[in-house]
């Protein structure tokens, strides 16, 4: 089984360094093919804590499931996955990630790698799930020349409205700075207008989505087009911090890597990329926990 390049840099990367790691990801993970679901895992490059192999281990063993790491973390509460459509404030994550890329280094890396991935994609996908984008719209902004129909899907109730806003027009969140990082690893002379209402464009519908249920699609929240049948299988399913973040424990991120996988058409693209080693993630003031996820869950999920 194909397995990640050895990092040797520790925290603090540059850009060259980020975007090394990119390339000899890209260029191990290629070779991985799923051939139980018939899927091409395109990449699957989890970021931020970087430990070698013993300090992995050693890591897992002293944070086992989570529980006393949090129990030494301050008062404030650790929602768990399922509070995700109450507790989840859009507004406060976009500005506390997106709003200055520059200042999170695993947003740097995933927008240098993820132009980089779509472009070894087929320029003729005609159809592709962001599947838990939140409020976001990265991604279908980075695939832009290459899918013809975009459909976006996320479990919580507002980051769904906050997707409708933006293909409407009027969301409040500005995406230029996104854009310019995006244009910028491209080479495009494309202005965030230009990409922007490109994108609109292209986007089909909002779905709602829990991975860990059949069917995975539980709801059509908005179609541009009330004529519009949403597939059920995709050509290309994109899912970046979300499957981690969506369950508790090993069981639940296989069960919801299952869902993901059932939602390719046979012989379609799955493109992930997420956190390894994090027991929660933070913004606004709120925690959120996450599965301690390793290099190793993530390969056998996919088998």
């Amino acid at each position: 089984m194909s397995k990640f390049p050895k990092h040797t840099e520790q925290q603090n990367v540059d850009g060259a360094v980020v975007q090394r790691r990119v390339d000899e990801a890209a260029e191990v993970l290629l070779k991985y093919r799923n051939t139980t679901t018939n899927v091409h895992p395109l990449i699957v490059q989890l970021c931020r804590c970087e430990l070698s192999d013993g300090e992995e281990d050693k890591e897992a063993a002293k944070v086992g499931d989570g529980r006393e790491k949090r129990e030494k973390s301050p008062p404030e509460p650790i929602f768990r996955a399922n509070e995700h459509n109450v507790q989840f404030d859009p507004d406060k994550y976009l500005d506390g990630f997106y709003k200055s890329a520059r200042e999170d280094t695993a947003m740097q890396i995933v927008l240098f790698f993820l132009p980089g991935m779509i472009c070894r994609l087929p320029n003729n996908i005609e159809t592709m799930l962001d599947l838990g984008a939140g409020p976001t719209v990265y991604i279908p902004l980075s695939a832009r020349n290459h899918v013809t129909s975009f459909f976006s899907a996320d479990y919580a109730q507002v980051n769904r409205q906050r997707l409708v806003e933006w293909i409407e027009g009027k969301n409040s969140f500005d995406w230029a700075e996104i854009c310019k990082w995006i244009a910028n690893i491209e080479a495009s002379n494309e202005t965030p207008a230009q990409m922007q209402e490109k994108t609109r464009k292209k986007m089909r519908a909002v779905l709602e989505v829990n991975v860990h249920e059949r069917p995975v699609v539980r709801a059509v929240d908005y179609r541009v087009d009330e004529q519009l049948d949403v597939p059920e299988q995709f050509e290309l399913v994109a899912t970046v911090f979300c499957m981690e973040y969506s369950c508790e424990d090993l069981d639940g991120y296989r069960r919801a890597i299952n869902g993901a996988c059932g939602l390719i058409k046979p012989g379609g693209w799955l493109l992930q990329g997420g956190i390894f080693h994090a027991t929660e993630y933070c913004f606004g003031g709120k925690r959120f926990s996450s599965h301690f996820l390793r290099r190793d869950d993530v390969f056998m999920a996919l088998k």
